[in-house]
């Protein structure tokens, strides 16, 4: 009787089981690939959060093309890619990797201009095939927060997976007395005076030196991340009281907050305590969000601490407005009164008549929702000059005034001051 060759193999092993041998079974490999785009804030600030979803899809058909990578849905905004990688041998994927970090080195077409993005990836190999997807993507989870985000091209890892031993872990990136803030100031485009300081959050690293903390948060522990932003906020408020003393005039200070903080009721009561100790009004401090919102940190959650937060009398704003997706009964349920367009539209607009548009379209809602408006990322003079007439109330940018830190900024808000012509009103004599 003939057999094919997989019939044959079978009833050859069905023979020597019954002769009293053990064939084992072959052995499978099992493949994970965990990316992260570690510099996804900095993108999504300087090409908008449509661009960044687009090289994120450009970078996953990518892989899927020459890597056979079989990706898991992300939700927009997601900068992290998770997915099986078609192999049937571990001796396979050391090619897989030096391919892939041939990938994550080259630049992006987005069309009009190429970008390369600073990737971390992690590769996770099951020599037995039996560990779940969700195993091997937390595993891999873990194997990605021992690679450093500050590096410049990024690292990539290989791993075995190990139900005993998880991956190594990195040491803290930094400690919390590190944080530094900056200032950056909010001036009005009808007076031209200081209507508030936008507070960027950054580390003096001792061997690195200053950097961004929006860069590299997203790596962060919950821990970690609430003790800097602790930080940031102590430091934000003794500045704004300081400047009281001084006789400097700052309405308030904007703290920009993600989810994963919000989220947290210890932050907000935290919030309230740095707020009566330092004997100032809530309504100095803006809590500026990003759409959409709870995207990290659970929805209800978030919006239950920012609800707390606006019946205490602090403000809420929304950033990135219109790019994001947050619904109008957001801004209804909780109690915006302003938005930040950010540079994703305000780039180029003194030239290009479709952000004009898009511009015009935006201050027309807001105006209609009776919210108070912020441009930001003011990166030019004629852009400068474009936004303070079209109908913004502030603008702020690097055109208008650069990030200082609070020391620098005493200089700052004095120059400012008395740049402006003296106040002065006309009373009825008696």
């Amino acid at each position: 009787m003939a057999y094919g060759i997989n019939a044959a193999a079978a009833r050859l092993r069905r023979l020597v089981g019954k002769a009293g041998g053990v064939v084992p079974p072959p052995a499978k490999t099992r493949a994970a690939l965990v990316l992260r785009i570690e510099n996804a804030e900095m993108l999504r600030a300087s090409l908008g959060p449509r661009a960044l979803d687009r090289l994120v899809e450009a970078l996953a058909l990518r892989l899927t093309a020459e890597l056979c990578f079989v990706p898991q849905a992300r939700f927009p905004g997601q900068t992290e890619l998770y997915g099986l990688l078609a192999v049937r041998r571990s001796s396979a994927l050391p090619g897989h990797l030096a391919q892939l970090g041939a990938i994550c080195r080259s630049p992006v077409d987005l069309g009009e201009i190429r970008v390369t993005p600073v990737v971390n990836a992690v590769i996770v190999s099951d020599d037995g095939g039996r560990a779940g997807q969700a195993a091997l993507y937390a595993f891999g989870r873990d194997a990605l927060d021992a690679c450093s985000p500050l590096t410049q091209g990024g690292q990539l890892r290989f791993v075995e997976y190990s139900r005993e031993e998880p991956p190594l872990r990195a040491e803290p990136l930094f400690s919390p007395d590190q944080v530094q803030c900056r200032f950056q100031p909010q001036i009005c485009c009808d007076t031209g005076r200081v209507v508030g300081l936008s507070v960027l959050a950054g580390v003096e690293h001792p061997e690195l030196g200053p950097l961004d903390l929006a860069d590299f948060q997203t790596r962060l522990s919950d821990e970690v991340l609430g003790a800097a932003q602790r930080a940031v906020l102590r430091q934000a408020l003794s500045a704004l009281r300081g400047w009281d003393r001084m006789g400097l005039q700052v309405p308030l200070v904007t703290l920009p907050l993600g989810d994963r903080v919000l989220a947290d009721p210890a932050f907000t009561e935290a919030v309230l305590w740095e707020l009566d100790r330092l004997e100032l009004e809530p309504a100095r401090l803006e809590i500026e969000v990003t759409e959409p919102i709870g995207r990290s940190g659970g929805r209800a959650p978030v919006v239950e601490n920012l609800q707390r937060l606006c019946s205490n009398g602090c403000r809420i704003a929304i950033g990135d407005f219109g790019s994001g997706q947050a619904g109008l009964d957001d801004i209804r349920l909780l109690g915006v009164s302003r938005v930040r367009v950010g540079h994703g539209f305000t780039a180029g607009c003194d030239r290009r008549v479709d952000q004009q548009r898009m511009i015009l379209a935006i201050l027309a809602l807001a105006e209609h929702l009776r919210l108070a408006t912020l441009a930001d990322g003011v990166a030019t003079i004629d852009e400068k000059s474009f936004l303070s007439q079209i109908g913004f109330g502030a603008i702020q940018g690097r055109a208008v005034v650069s990030p200082q830190t609070a020391r620098e900024m005493d200089e700052v808000l004095t120059a400012l001051e008395m740049s402006l012509p003296p106040q002065f009103g006309l009373s009825r004599r008696a």
